[in-house]
Order: structure tokens, then C-alpha cells, then sequence
């Protein structure tokens, strides 16, 4: 639950002395959120629900919160770091003081939080503690007992109060400096006294950062500290004096004591040090000189900077055509062909001007649209061409005619059908012919590029330059939006065949055009130009419920179509997407959302290892039973049994086994995610298989319906699933590989809700891979590619099959709508260290090795940089 909540008394508390019946004032309520939620009161009403409250009501108001069971206890049994530190690095003297007097707690507890001051170790104290618990009101004991938060706390060891590492050292020119962490609590920024013998000289924080530091200890590395002696105590140094270093808290002694006494020998050394180090620095500084184009190779731009970098001709999306593959086609015709949509008289102005300035010089122009209604503007702007044999007005109805039978149209070596006139750059019909040019054994027929949009002012914010950097051709991206459009050059023999597909009736649209195309040619035919080749302008209505910039629209109708020609039974609905970058700026997608309905539903088998998680493995087949209920067709629940000894959880395996018809299969050995799938493959009875992690949780008992039907589409083998942490925030939106990183998580940390670049994080399309923690294969497309390798036994495995899959020739599919809860290392933990370091760039040359081409992602534009992938930045 997120709100207060009032008890109604508090009879279920024992005495506590007077605090039982005192009720709760001002300085409670903001001392309370400080211990509890690690944050002040967000407003006046959360502060009015913790005042003039029994204690009983005052505690359940914060630990009944999901706030508190998804953000602190998470972070508690996690490896996050709480809260509370952005507050303050400890508990200051004034908590301590209001939790010892208010607080239910015993004499032992008492005296464990008046020796400490660490964040983590006071509210484990505080939750362990058997006469917390005991004065809670009954409601918050039986809500916490069904939240299992007593058999998450449990396993945890309530480490020593403090432990400090660490080293110190003095330079010999008056600057002591080490660095000093508590490993008990690494959050925590230790302070230090020096005393220079019996002489306070000052005291440090230890928050600066260390190179290096962090791969030792496993933290962020901020744990360092310089002290420079005060000149007020040179008297000491100069006759001689021992320096002891002490904890604040503890007052107990930090590292060796070191003699301190002035001596010039040492002082001219530590002179030509500094000179040594003054020349390593300026043969540093020419080094990055000369490694500055590199470096600039890194730099991660927002997409806001796009208008400005465009301009300085700094985007790799932006580089002109080279000269030879111009020449190549420099004898071609393109055909211009202009849809209804693409009659607005401003922006044709602007795109005929810019075809008077191509480099490729001959070209026509075919305007499907009834005569009469033209428009005054318009048949000025086309008339002179119509006079000059270079355009030609035709209704829609007419094109294949024109296609097949008119001169000027038949002669054009492609044509270039466009959905919403801009204006081309200089040699944009010469690139998208050139991407047409027979570059490999299976050539082209349509080819599209990436354009950018200008948005008005709007919001009392000025116009926005936009960019569209689309992915390499995606026919299952393709039924949410035309992302190819909307311009697209196709060949003549491909438009005619598209024409007569339905009925002979002409498309209605450039995304009925883009849907109808890939029912005539391969996708390996269609070609996506890396590139920048035109540009739109778009105001934005002011009547607009929402106000916002469109990028890209879905048409029901062709999607509708698409399904029918290839006779599914579907749901097609148009649906809106926001999303917000990190400056700010918001963005709309209208998607349709495509739901296909199978006329059966094979059998599938759910295959879920396990070892001691008790807690996370019932929460995972409690949500698979409900599933089991909601599936149309057989679904059997397989749990590997990977040597549990915890005694719930044996116990767990056994009742689900005999009360709940779910099936076990033991595995002994080692740690290999993908040996024990593939033997609990072989035993599994279902034709689809679903590998599912036991930290997984689906809300909506119809994810795996959804997740099948989805299988049905054409040439899919994979469908991987939007993953959410307990928070919901995104986990997984669909994997991203390239050389650079390998594999990394698509959208990782962005809120739940947030659309991503052009929607694609709630959008159906193709993805390079995705993750083993739900994972669902036909059986046939497993047996093909041999199952998960073995080699991988940790990490890649499922990176492997999906690669696997796709070189085998089918597609690995992002499902936005197949969506669960995933704890993600709840049982496993992250390696941290130069040694896992080591092993990721070990791991990563192999894969590059053994796969190729493959590693690098088509279904992400080559324009955003690989390595900043959380939220998508332009590389240079």
C-alpha cells in the first residue's frame, strides 16, 4: 500500500513506558520519514497522517507503505544503497536521541544504536528487534508477516557496528592523505581526528575519490582524504611529534601512528618530485592532444544538441554521398510520386526547390490527386512542370495504368513515393538510388533513410529540431508505425506488384505502401540508408488535447490488411506513447497495437531453476499457477531442483509437487544456467518453451497467451518480455549488442511509463536479443540450434541462442505487452572487481570471435553511441 493508514487504536501495543498513549507531534512525523523512508515529507498532507497519532498508528504509517517494502527493505537486502545517504552520510545526535526515547526497542538494542552510526546497521537493529516487533499493532505485524519481510531480514547477519579499512600516510611537505571506509556499511563517509601528540589539529571527512579504489573494495571509490597541517602547530613539527589519527564515532585509534619533524633534505626532495611530476604532466597533456580525435569518438551528445551539431557538420548521419557511387548512377530517372498527404502547399514549395537543386538532374513528377481539387496554390506550383513534360496529375486509381503504360512514368529506373513533401538534401535522389545499385548477391528494391523534423513553437518553447534515426528494416516493427517513411524509393516492378496486391485497389497510404512491399520482397531486399537525406517541418495545432510534437503515426486500416492478406484473425488499435528525454523535452508516438489471436494454443512447458530462494520462488509459481489458469492450451510448471537445502524451500518444492501438479527435476553439479535448461528441455512435455527466472513475478495472469500469440507471427523464434523492477521502473526492454559492450539492457532504470526514443520500449518490433529471465521458443527452433551452449555457463548463454537464432533465420521479438516484475540478482548477486573485469573483456572478445557480424545490433540506428545506453545519445 502507498498511503497512511489509520489503526483505529492501538491496543496491540505493550506498554512502553508513557510513549504509548502520547501522541505524535510535528517532530515525530519528520524524524520518522528521516529513519524510516530515508527522505522528508513530500507534502502537507503526508505530514498531517503522521501527527496526533498513537505510536502504533505512527509506525504502521511508514512500514505499511510499498515505498518502504520496495525501496528501503530492497536496498536493506540488496546491494543498493539506501536513501538515507542523500540526507545525510550518518544519523545525527538529534535522531539518535528521538529513537532511544520513542522507538519500542530493548536495553540491548538501546546500547547497539548509541555505539553506531551507520544508516544500514541502525534499521536492521531497529526491524530485527524482537520488542519492535512485539509493540507493533496487530494489522502491521500480519501485514508485514504476509509481505515476508521477517524471512527476508532473517538471512541476513547484523554485521559488527564498525570496521574500519584503510591507509594513511604524510608527504613530508605538511599534507597528510589515505583513505578510510567502514566495511561493515561502505555508504557511510567516515570523519577522522588528528592529534598531533596531545594536541587536536582538526578533523577530515573521508569522501574524496580514489582512483582505483572502487575494484578493491567493491564500493564507489569516494572514501579518500587529504589534511593539510595548520601553520599554527609548525612549533610541533619542528621539534619532532608522533600524529594519531582516531574515528570520530568510535574515538578508536586508524592505522599506525607516523612521526611528523621538519627536515629540508626531505622537503628539496619532495621539491624535485614535484618538478618530475609538473614534466609527466605536460607529456601527459601532448598525449591527449594527439588522442583528442578519439576521445571526441566517445563524446555522448543529447539529442537536444542535434540541431547544433547538424549545423557544425559534426554527425556521422550527415556525411554527403562519396563521388563514386554517384557516378554509378548518375544516368538513372527517379520518378517522384506525391500522395494526397503530401499536398501542403508550403512544405511542396520547399521540396520542389530542393529537387531543382539535385545533384541527380532527372527526375519527374506524378501527383495522385483528383484535379479539381488541387487547390489554387498547389496546380500553381505543379502547373509549369505539367507544361514542361516533367509532371503528370493522376487520380490514385490510376497508377498502376501509369505504371505500366504512361512514358515518362515506365522510364524511371525507381520511384520515390512520398507520404509528406520536405525539403531533399542536394544529393539525396542520388543516394537513394546508389542504395539500390546491386552492392551484394541479394539487391535492393526499396530503400529508406533516416530524416529529422522541425516542430514549432509551442508551450512557450522554441521550435525543436527532431531527428528520425530508424533501424535497419523491421517488418514486425512495421505494424505499429510507418518508421520508414515518409519518403521511400522503391523499384518499378515492386511498386506495380504492391499496387495490385489488394484487390488492385492502390495503397492508401505510405504505411499501407511499406506493409504491402514487404508481402512482395524479402527483408533483406529492403535497405535502410544510415543517413540523413531530408528534412520536414511540422506546426503543432494549438487545439491539440496534449500539445505535442508527433514523430510517428500507425494507420489501424493497412495494419488490418497486412493481417488479413496473410489470413490472421487480429486486434488491431491505435494507442499513444509519451516520452520524455533527459532535458526535458516531451515527444508522442500514436503505435497501433497489434494483438494476434491463434486459432489453438499449443502446449507449453515453464521452466523455472531454483536454489534457496524460498520467498522468491513461491511469489514466482504462485504467479505461474494463476497463469496455469488463465493459458487456453496445457501448460506444465517445471522447477529445476539445483541442490536446495534450505529447508523452506525443499518444503516448498514438495507441497507445489503434490498439491499443485508441479513437476521437478533435480540437478546436481555446478552452476550452469545453460546445461540445466537444456536437460530440464529434454524433459519438458510442452511444444513452447519458456525459460523463467524464479526472481520473476507477472502481475497479469495473460502474459504467456499474449507471449504465444506473438510466436505466431511470420518467421518469429524468440519472444523475450518487458521486465520491471519492484519499483517499476524498466529492467528490460530487449537487449542491444554491439562490439563496443557486448550486450546491455535496453531502457534499463527509465520509469515504467516512459515511452523511450520513438516509443520503443512500448512497442512490438525485433531486437538483437533478449534475456534468459523470460525467454519463450518454439521447441522446434530450439532442437534447431542446439539448445542453449554449454560453454556459456554463467553469463551470454542467452545471448548466444538468440544470436544463434537469428543467423538461422528467424526473428527474436521485443513484446512490451508480455510484461512481469523481475528481481533482478536477488539470487546471484553482481561480480564487482578488475577480476570480473578481466572476465567481461575475456567473455567479450569471444563473442566477437566466434559470432561477427552478428554482434552488432541492426534494429538500433548506428548513429546512437553504444556505450551510454540508459538513455540514447548521438556519437560524433
Amino acid at each position: 500500500m502507498d498511503g497512511g493508514l489509520s489503526l483505529g487504536g492501538d491496543t496491540a501495543v505493550p506498554a512502553q513506558g508513557r510513549n504509548a498513549l502520547v501522541h505524535t507531534n510535528l517532530e515525530d512525523a519528520f524524524n520518522g520519514y528521516r529513519l524510516f523512508l530515508g527522505r522528508h515529507p513530500a507534502s502537507v498532507e503526508e505530514i498531517t497522517a503522521a501527527t496526533n497519532c498513537t505510536l502504533g498508528e505512527f509506525l504502521g504509517h511508514y512500514l505499511m507503505r510499498g515505498e518502504f517494502l520496495t525501496g528501503i527493505v530492497a536496498s536493506l537486502t540488496g546491494t543498493a544503497v539506501l536513501p538515507h545517504i542523500a540526507l545525510a552520510p550518518a544519523p545525527d545526535e538529534g535522531l539518535r536521541h528521538w529513537a532511544l526515547e520513542r522507538l519500542p526497542l530493548s536495553a540491548a538494542a538501546r546500547d547497539r544504536l548509541a555505539s553506531s552510526r551507520s544508516w544500514r546497521f541502525w534499521l536492521l537493529t531497529i526491524l530485527c528487534n524482537e520488542d519492535f516487533r512485539a509493540g507493533l499493532p496487530a494489522a502491521v505485524a500480519e501485514w508485514l508477516a504476509a509481505s515476508g519481510l521477517q524471512g527476508r531480514l532473517a538471512a541476513l547477519e547484523l554485521a559488527p557496528t564498525r570496521r574500519l579499512i584503510g591507509e594513511a600516510s604524510h608527504n613530508g611537505a605538511g599534507t597528510v592523505m589515505g583513505w578510510c571506509a567502514n566495511a561493515s556499511d561502505l555508504s557511510e563517509r567516515v570523519v577522522l581526528e588528528l592529534h598531533l601528540g596531545d594536541r587536536f589539529i582538526g578533523a577530515v571527512r573521508c569522501e574524496r575519490f580514489v582512483p582505483g579504489l572502487a575494484e578493491r573494495i567493491g564500493s564507489c571509490g569516494d572514501h579518500g582524504f587529504a589534511f593539510d597541517i595548520p601553520a599554527a602547530h609548525a612549533d610541533l613539527v619542528a621539534r619532532g611529534a608522533m600524529l594519531r589519527i582516531r574515528d570520530a564515532q568510535s574515538k578508536a585509534p586508524f592505522g599506525a601512528d607516523i612521526y611528523l619533524k621538519t627536515n629540508l633534505p626531505a622537503a628539496l626532495d619532495d621539491l624535485g618530485r614535484m618538478l618530475d611530476a609538473i614534466q609527466s604532466m605536460k607529456a601527459m597533456l601532448a598525449s591527449i592532444e594527439q588522442q583528442f580525435p578519439h576521445t571526441l569518438q566517445q563524446i555522448s551528445p543529447p539529442l537536444s544538441a542535434y540541431g547544433s551539431l547538424k549545423a557544425q557538420g559534426l554527425l556521422a548521419c550527415h556525411r554527403p554521398l562519396d563521388g563514386q557511387a554517384a557516378a554509378a548512377v548518375a544516368g538513372l530517372a527517379v520518378n517522384v510520386i506525391l500522395l494526397e498527404s503530401a499536398l501542403e502547399p508550403a512544405s511542396l514549395r520547399r521540396m520542389l526547390a530542393s529537387l531543382d537543386g539535385q545533384t541527380q538532374e532527372r527526375w519527374t513528377l506524378t501527383v495522385l490527386a483528383n484535379a479539381e481539387t488541387l487547390g489554387t496554390e498547389v496546380g500553381a506550383l505543379i502547373r509549369p512542370l505539367t507544361a514542361a513534360g516533367r509532371a503528370v496529375v493522376a487520380t490514385p486509381a490510376a497508377l498502376p495504368r501509369l505504371l505500366a503504360t504512361h512514358a515518362p512514368v515506365g522510364a524511371a529506373g525507381a520511384h520515390l513515393v512520398v507520404g509528406q513533401a520536405g525539403s531533399l538534401r542536394p544529393d539525396a535522389l542520388a543516394a537513394f538510388l546508389a542504395a539500390l545499385a546491386p552492392a551484394s548477391s541479394t539487391p535492393a528494391s526499396v530503400a529508406y533513410s533516416d530524416h529529422d523534423t522541425l516542430f514549432g513553437a509551442h508551450n512557450g518553447k522554441p521550435a525543436q529540431l527532431r531527428p528520425i534515426l530508424k533501424p535497419d528494416f523491421d517488418p514486425v516493427m512495421l505494424l505499429a508505425y510507418d518508421y520508414a517513411g515518409p519518403m521511400v524509393l522503391v523499384a518499378p516492378e515492386v511498386l506495380l506488384k504492391a499496387c495490385v496486391l489488394a484487390d488492385g485497389m492502390p495503397p492508401s497510404s505510405l504505411h499501407d505502401l511499406m506493409l504491402r512491399v514487404s508481402d512482395c520482397v524479402p527483408a533483406s531486399a529492403i535497405r535502410h540508408i544510415p543517413s540523413v537525406l531530408y528534412s520536414l517541418e511540422q506546426s503543432i495545432g494549438l487545439r491539440s488535447p496534449d500539445n505535442l510534437p508527433r514523430l510517428l503515426v500507425g494507420e489501424p486500416e493497412a495494419v488490418t490488411g497486412w493481417a488479413e492478406r496473410r489470413g490472421m484473425v487480429a486486434e488491431v488499435r491505435q494507442t499513444l506513447v509519451a516520452s520524455e528525454d533527459e532535458d526535458g523535452i516531451q515527444t508522442l508516438v500514436e503505435p497501433c497495437e497489434f494483438e494476434c489471436r491463434p486459432a489453438s494454443f499449443p502446449a507449453v512447458s515453464v521452466i523455472v531453476p531454483t536454489r534457496n530462494s524460498p520467498v522468491l520462488l513461491r511469489n514466482c509459481l504462485d504467479s505461474l499457477l494463476r497463469t496455469r489458469q488463465a493459458y487456453p492450451g496445457p501448460l506444465q510448471i517445471l522447477v529445476i531442483d539445483h541442490q536446495n537445502e534450505d529447508p523452506d524451500s525443499v518444503a516448498l518444492i514438495a507441497a507445489m509437487q503434490a498439491q499443485r501438479g508441479v513437476d521437478m527435476m533435480p540437478y546436481k553439479g555446478p552452476f550452469n544456467w545453460a546445461m540445466m535448461n537444456n536437460l530440464a528441455a529434454e524433459q519438458a512435455s510442452g511444444d513452447v518453451l519458456v525459460f523463467l527466472n524464479d526472481d520473476t513475478l507477472a502481475a497479469d495472469p495473460g502474459w504467456l497467451t499474449r507471449a504465444v500469440a506473438t510466436l505466431g507471427l511470420p518467421n518469429v523464434g524468440v519472444v523475450g518480455a518487458r521486465l520491471l523492477y519492484g519499483d517499476g521502473s524498466i529492467q528490460h526492454a530487449g537487449v542491444v549488442t554491439s562490439f563496443e559492450h557486448g550486450a546491455v539492457h535496453e531502457g534499463i532504470g527509465m520509469p515504467g511509463h516512459e515511452g523511450g526514443y520513438l516509443g520503443r520500449t512500448h512497442v512490438l518490433r525485433s531486437a538483437a536479443a533478449v534475456t534468459g529471465a523470460c525467454l519463450i521458443t518454439p521447441r522446434v527452433v530450439f532442437e534447431a540450434v542446439g539448445g542453449f551452449d554449454a560453454s556459456w555457463p554463467v553469463n551470454w548463454n542467452d545471448i548466444t541462442y538468440c544470436l544463434a537464432a537469428r543467423k538461422a533465420g528467424w526473428r527474436v521479438v521485443y513484446d512490451p505487452k508480455t510484461c512481469l516484475y523481475h528481481h533482478e540478482s536477488k539470487t546471484r548477486g553482481y561480480a564487482l572487481g578488475q577480476a570480473a573485469h578481466d572476465v567481461h573483456q575475456t567473455d567479450l572478445r569471444r563473442l566477437r570471435s566466434e559470432w561477427g557480424e552478428y554482434v552488432t545490433d541492426p534494429f538500433l540506428n548506428q548513429a546512437f553511441n553504444r556505450l551510454t545506453l540508459s538513455s540514447l545519445r548521438l556519437r560524433l
